[in-house]
């Protein structure tokens, strides 16, 4: 029996994405909290806590991340060489 026209999710939606662990490991700290799929985490036996996937809570564990802006030593000198192209 086929569902109404236009209900569930449209076509191409997506709820993963694929993103290296070093990409994560770049940007979170090591004791970081990352949202995965549950079937994910049960296929690797991963110990994890149930998390209920609404805009509000995705949001709130999204706000826990530190951005830290580095200040660049502005007395370094930078040697360049230029070519005739």
């Amino acid at each position: 029996m086929a569902g109404r026209k236009g209900s569930g999710r449209t076509k191409g939606a997506t709820s993963c994405v694929k993103v290296t662990l070093r990409e994560l490991n770049r940007v979170l700290r090591e004791d970081a909290s990352v949202i995965i799929n549950r079937r994910y985490a049960e296929t690797l036996s991963l110990n994890c806590d149930n998390f209920k996937s609404t805009t509000e809570n995705i949001q709130a564990v999204a706000s826990q991340i530190d951005i830290q802006a580095e200040d660049l030593d502005q007395n370094v000198a930078v040697q360049f060489q230029t070519e005739d192209w």
